[in-house]
């Protein structure tokens, strides 16, 4: 049962968007942040024939959404520029759990809408299943079999760990490609839904996509012009793609067919053959008897001298198994170089040099330069791939497996002697980045400045202190009590504590939470801490009339002081979070640095944006006073326009403009403005606004706190 979402181009939406989109149909269930980032999206499709299809993993509110999208343009709208509708539909994973494949469901399902004629509106009573089209089981993988000779070509988008990053060109037409990548996504069983796509990465763009239709830039490519006549892959799931089994126990477990009773002409015709052979022997046998009587005694053969050989020494035969073993590595290091494993490569470089001073003599001069030349930018490749994946900031895992994976590239890198060039900085970068990525975690935090009121009676006796809410930032929290489940009739378990913000997003596993609850009454709202027995709740959020604030009591007057920025961190029974900032102390305020590696710069449109990566810690912000944009070393605020955090070229170069004319107390130095200029021109647009910013914007446009640095 998923929910929907429709975009249009059209300028009539219920909703309009900072893309220039707008919503025309949107269920009520859909996290606003979730319908931001889809409607970031936009509505790539501009040919008025056809569709584009993409299927995506997105994060937002704390949790992971599955996203299969369908773009199209029909007709004009009345600007007479082309209508285009982007139609999304959302499951959450224990949705996806239960279904085929996502190319499967867009290819089976009729209910994708081509136009909208009528007035935007809240999609409601779409709580019931999807009706697919009746199709043929996805396994033996028919559709491969007939486009490329064999089903177990379907293999070729698969490898040891899941789906494979693959580019595929010259497909056949939409709906059979949806059917090929349905039947590849088959041969992953459970994890089907891991395998994101697009059918036109030329309109898309193929960033976080791994099957990506039109798409050169791909490790790996498939064009299926060629396709029959490349040699098919072998293996388990190569044989499932063909046979529709899934192990080789299953192929040799069929029962044999016995062959069929030959008919009684045949039987006789053979008991003729066997007489006749018969009486061949019968005769055979008594030309040997008459041979026996008459032959003559044959003289004496002469004696044969046989040259005994010595047996190898042991020193021979460990010479032989020296050569054989040099020679299956020889093999095999080319192999692994030829496949861009360089850090495979080195390794048995290393260890078979340990075991062969013949080996190292023999091919130094033929491989070691080859591995050399190639380790450092192989090796970054690789880890870049985990490290930019979207999901990388809350998967603790593949953090930590890439500083191990990096530590043992620089060590084996620096035991082989890897030139420390370029190459060799940016892997030792790598591993700087993926260290910092242990001191974060990502959190739905809503950021609310104001001030303390704090009393105490002295430093041994309790203490309190209240901070009051304003209007946007009650309903903000309102908003959340509302989606947690609370109502008057049942309260909402929860998980609650109380953090120094410091910085945003900055892990904590030291801090122990306390048990509490959110319950709602005719005239208030509450979220607190479960008190101690004659005690005051630790920590508390009210909502009534007339009066929002947060209460916080300590058993001391230590814990009571102005000027402190606070953290309240929510969890609820489900695993969702959300964090309340509490602001009274701005300068206080340190922002986190993402690194220069969490944006990235469109060369063709001059858009500079947050990287899939990064994408997480950007949107998990609520700025309850405005916006949140991303901006320029320099920016000047009051900023009127509307805060994005896609910045373009034409806002970087406006701020280029206003710094050459001013004059005055805070104006740069002549040479930093002519050197940002430089670098406008020479187009390294990132480099000539750094340091960038994620920025708070009010709504008269006035700077708040920044958040988040790229430096």
């Amino acid at each position: 049962m998923p929910l929907q979402l429709i975009f249009t181009s059209a300028p009539q939406g219920l909703t309009p968007g900072r893309s220039g989109y707008c919503t025309i149909a949107r269920h009520r269930a859909i996290p606003d942040r979730l319908a931001q980032l889809l409607e970031s999206v936009g509505t790539p499709h501009e040919r008025p024939e056809g569709e584009t299809y993409t299927f995506r993993m997105l994060e937002a509110g704390g949790k992971n959404w599955c996203v299969l999208s369908r773009f199209v343009a029909r007709g004009l709208d009345y600007t007479q520029r082309d209508n285009r509708l982007a139609h999304h539909l959302i499951f959450s994973l224990e949705e996806a759990a239960v279904l085929p494949p996502p190319a499967a469901i867009a290819g089976r399902w009729k209910g994708w809408r081509d136009e909208w004629s009528g007035a935007p509106t809240w999609l409601e009573g779409e709580e019931r299943p999807l009706q697919l089209e009746t199709q043929t089981p996805l396994t033996p993988a028919v559709t491969w079999r007939e486009e490329t000779g064999t089903g177990a070509k379907a293999a070729w988008l698969i490898n040891a760990s899941g789906p494979a990053a693959v580019g595929l060109l010259n497909p056949p037409e939409t709906l059979r490609l949806l059917r090929l990548l349905a039947e590849a996504s088959a041969l992953l069983g459970k994890s089907a839904w891991a395998a994101t796509f697009t059918t036109d990465a030329t309109t898309t763009g193929s960033d976080g996509f791994l099957w990506a239709v039109n798409s050169t830039s791909a490790a790996a490519t498939i064009d299926f012009t060629t396709a029959k006549s490349l040699p098919a892959p072998s293996g388990d799931i190569a044989r499932q793609a063909a046979a529709g089994l899934t192990s080789p126990k299953a192929v040799a477990g069929q029962p044999q067919r016995r062959a069929a009773a030959a008919p009684s002409a045949a039987t006789s015709g053979n008991n003729s053959a066997a007489w006749i052979i018969g009486g061949v022997i019968i005769l055979a046998a008594g030309a040997v008897a008459l041979f026996m009587l008459n032959r003559q005694p044959e003289p004496t053969p002469p004696a044969i001298i046989v040259e005994v050989k010595p047996q190898p020494s042991p020193a021979d035969n460990a010479k032989s198994e020296e050569i054989l073993k040099a020679n299956r590595a020889l093999t095999e290091i080319q192999g692994l170089m030829d496949s861009d494993d360089f850090m495979g490569a080195a390794k048995l470089w290393a260890e078979t040099s340990k075991l062969s001073p013949t080996f190292v003599r023999n091919y130094r001069e033929q491989i070691l330069p080859r591995i050399l030349s190639n380790f450092s930018t192989s090796v970054t490749k690789q880890l870049l791939s985990r490290l930019d994946r979207p999901g990388i900031l809350n998967d603790p895992k593949s953090i930590l497996a890439s500083i191990t994976e990096a530590k043992e590239a620089l060590q084996l890198g620096a035991e082989i002697k890897v030139p420390q060039d370029e190459p060799w900085k940016r892997l030792q970068a790598c591993l700087d980045r993926a260290q910092s990525l242990t001191t974060i975690e990502v959190r739905p935090t809503m950021v609310i400045p104001g001030e303390w009121r704090t009393g105490e009676s002295g430093p041994n006796s309790p203490s309190q202190a209240d901070f009051t809410l304003s209007r946007s930032a009650a309903d903000a929290v309102t908003k959340f009590v509302e989606a947690s489940g609370a109502t008057q009739r049942v309260s909402v378990q929860i998980r609650i504590r109380l953090l120094a913000f410091t910085s945003p997003h900055l892990r904590d596993d030291s801090t122990k939470y306390l048990n509490g609850e959110i319950r709602r009454t005719p005239q208030a709202t509450w979220i607190e801490s479960t008190p101690e027995p004659g005690k005051l709740p630790a920590i508390g959020i009210g909502l009534r009339n007339g009066r929002n604030e947060v209460s916080l009591n300590f058993p001391t007057g230590e814990g009571a002081r102005g000027g402190a920025n606070r953290l309240i961190e929510v969890i609820l029974p489900n695993g969702d979070r959300q964090c309340f900032a509490l602001i009274s102390d701005l300068p206080a305020l340190q922002p986190l640095n993402l690194g220069p590696d969490a944006l990235l710069l469109d060369a063709d449109t001059g858009v500079i944006r947050p990287a899939p990566w990064a994408e997480s810690a950007v949107n998990a912000f609520i700025w309850t006073n405005g916006s949140i944009g991303l901006y320029p070393n320099g920016h000047e605020f009051p900023d009127r326009d509307l805060p994005s955090i896609r910045a373009t070229r034409s806002m970087l170069e406006t701020d280029i403009i206003r710094l050459e004319s001013k004059q005055g107390p805070g104006t740069p130095p002549y040479e930093v403005v002519a050197q940002r200029r430089k670098l406008f021109k020479e187009g390294k647009l990132m480099q000539a606004g750094a340091p960038w910013s994620i920025q708070a914007i009010d709504v008269n446009g006035a700077a708040g706190p920044r958040l988040l640095e790229f430096r």
